[in-house]
Order: C-alpha cells, then structure tokens, then sequence
C-alpha cells in the first residue's frame, strides 16, 4: 500500500556513503536516548527534525512506518495550514494505533527477535534515503490536490491495512539484516 522500501536487499554502492560505514553494526545508545526519540515521534517532530533510533530493529520499523505518514502531514501542514489541525490529529491517532499494533507483532515468533536487533549503519542509511525519495516525490505534487486525499485515504485507513504496512516494514527490514548479514559473511 505505502510501501516506499521497495527490495529488501541493501548492498552498498561503490563510492556511495553507505561505503564508508559498510559492515559497522549501530550500537544501543541509552536508554535516554530511546525515550527522547519516542517522545520526540510522539509530539510531533516534523520528519525533518526526527532523531532516528540506532537501537533496534523493532524500533526503527516503527519509526519508519511513521515517518511515511509524518512526511505526507509535515509538507500537507505547512502548504496548506488549514489542514494542518487534521494532520495533527491524523498523526496522534496513527501514533498510537501502531505502537498498539507494533506490541502484538514484536511479540510473535516471526518477529520477536528484532528487539534487540542491532541495526546496520547501511540499513539506516538506505531507509533515509528512500524516505528522503518519496518526501521529494510528494513535494512535487500540486499541494491543493493531493494534500485534501492524502488526508482522506490516510484518515479512512483500516486497522487492517495499517498493520499490513507495519509488518511489510517490519519484514523489509528483518529481510535488509538478514542481506547485509550473508554479505559480511562472504
């Protein structure tokens, strides 16, 4: 549905800037800087000023998914500011509906081992990237149009495909892991 990763490999480019950190794994933080990110995600941090996790897996599929909906209501918010009372609101829900989702997917066995998965610096890299992408494509799009059914398609969105689109991310990024694992490995 709003999938933007796209192939689940990740392989480094030659000369690209996922180079220069190939192989180096991002180590856990604090858990300081794991209740700033949440918080920060939480109120509302507009996509450009988001702080990416570095922990985990788990918590950087969350992340992600979120940050697909935050670059559609950040751009939508400030080229068309009537809107932006709606996003605001959009956003808290969808927050709280994936944290609520993100429980019982992280809890299964297909993806329970993500939690303390530390997370590839090309990985994150690869994600921003892709990220970054589609924030430029819908930024080229005509604000008056797409910002009024980019509100409705993500306000009418289903538990159902909601979810659908954590576990599609949850699984793009266990798949990237599992990738830049069997490289290193070579």
């Amino acid at each position: 549905m709003l999938s933007l990763l796209g192939s689940a490999s990740v392989l480094p480019a030659s000369g690209s800037r996922r180079d220069t950190l190939w192989g180096e794994s991002v180590k856990l933080k604090s858990p300081v800087f794991v209740a700033l990110t949440i918080v920060l995600t939480a109120l509302g941090a507009s996509a450009a000023e988001a702080v990416w996790p570095e922990n985990s897996a788990s918590d950087l599929s969350i992340f992600v998914t979120l940050q697909r909906f935050r670059i559609y209501a950040d751009h939508c918010s400030d080229k068309a500011p009537q809107l932006k009372p709606k996003f605001d609101s959009l956003m808290e829900n969808l927050n709280s509906r994936i944290q609520g989702m993100s429980k019982g997917l992280l809890s299964s066995d297909v993806f329970k081992g993500m939690k303390d998965e530390p997370v590839p610096a090309q990985i994150s890299f690869a994600l921003k990237d892709s990220l970054d992408d589609a924030k430029h494509n819908f930024e080229r799009q005509d604000v008056d149009s797409i910002c009024p059914k980019t509100l409705q398609r993500l306000s009418d969105m289903g538990d159902e495909a909601l979810k659908s689109d954590l576990t599609q991310t949850l699984a793009a990024v266990q798949n990237m892991i599992r990738n830049t694992e069997k490289e290193s490995a070579r």
